[in-house]
């Protein structure tokens, strides 16, 4: 089904400061909800909101990464992760359900697994 163009540009909103690349992922997203499309946009997120980025960039990150301490996210980074999360790929996530979240990996299941939980 295509995307109304109300809802491209909330998404474009959200990811206001990510990289073309993510607005594309996200937008074919909301489109296919093909969860390959997924880490391309925890990418772009985690780019835009880390408060120490790594200085050869978000691309050389891998999935036993610590979102913290490897990639320089902080507390208020990943309240942003969790609200662009919702907002572009319409779920509610608890804040009692990041708990345990320290890895990339551990995002990206957890993302893939919310979003296949909510898909009734």
């Amino acid at each position: 089904m295509p995307v109304s163009e109300e809802r491209k540009q909330e998404i474009t909103k959200s990811l206001k400061r990510c990289s073309e690349e993510t607005v594309a992922a996200a937008l074919r997203f909301e489109e296919t909800k093909n969860l390959d499309e997924l880490p391309a946009i925890i990418l772009g997120v985690l780019a835009r909101d880390a408060a120490n980025p790594r200085p050869d960039g978000i691309a050389s990150v891998t999935d036993d990464m610590k979102l913290i301490e490897d990639i320089g996210m902080d507390s208020f980074g990943m309240i942003e992760v969790v609200m662009t999360a919702e907002e572009v790929l319409g779920l509610t996530i608890a804040t009692e359900e990041m708990n345990g979240i320290a890895t990339l990996g551990d995002l990206k299941k957890f993302l893939r697994n919310k979003f296949g939980a909510d898909a009734s």
